[in-house]
């Protein structure tokens, strides 16, 4: 199964195209777990969007929580960036979740693209800020939006940190 998740991971590393752009990023941020805190603009297609990014992200070997969804006093409340500037509000993120990180996901609202912010829940700074497109105008699917997320966000997974180690240790072996 780990296997399958550094495959897919390398997969979505090697796709990643004119389609992903990230705009700033915490190199030394890696998660084993991420909250998501809804997604804004889905249109009723929230969930099923967290559903498939779960999906995808645990094939990697990261847990993807819906914070929408958690066992909390968090649970069906919408934040929003402003709103966790609370530390207390983030520990409670933290403690209801276990997450290493907080995701905002926005929609546009024709799905021509998504934007993500993710947060470290220890301190509340950002660690990642991209933006994802569709293949074709706009995103036909929730299925659609989950994969592109899960591309953005697979470069925050143990898994993928590993991946690009060893990439990185090829490079050194000398050619006879």
């Amino acid at each position: 199964m780990k296997a399958s998740g550094l495959l897919l991971l390398a997969v979505l590393a090697a796709c990643s195209s004119d389609r992903v752009e990230t705009f700033s990023r915490a190199p030394a941020f890696r998660a084993t777990v991420l909250a998501v805190a809804g997604v804004r603009g889905a249109r009723g297609k929230g969930g099923e969007i967290v559903q498939g990014l779960a999906s995808m992200l645990g094939s990697s070997g990261m847990r993807c929580v819906d914070l929408q969804e958690s066992d909390s006093v968090l649970a069906g409340s919408v934040l929003s960036l402003d709103a966790v500037s609370n530390p207390r509000l983030m520990a409670e993120v933290r403690r209801a979740t276990e997450a290493d990180g907080l995701a905002f996901i926005s929609m546009d609202t024709s799905w021509r693209f998504l934007e993500i912010v993710v947060l470290d829940v220890r301190n509340g700074e950002p660690v990642l800020k991209a933006e994802g497109r569709p293949r074709g105008e706009a995103f036909a699917t929730p299925q659609e939006a989950s994969a592109v997320a899960a591309e953005i966000l697979g470069v925050l997974s143990q898994h993928a940190r590993r991946a690009a180690l060893a990439t990185d240790s090829l490079d050194e072996i000398p050619v006879p």
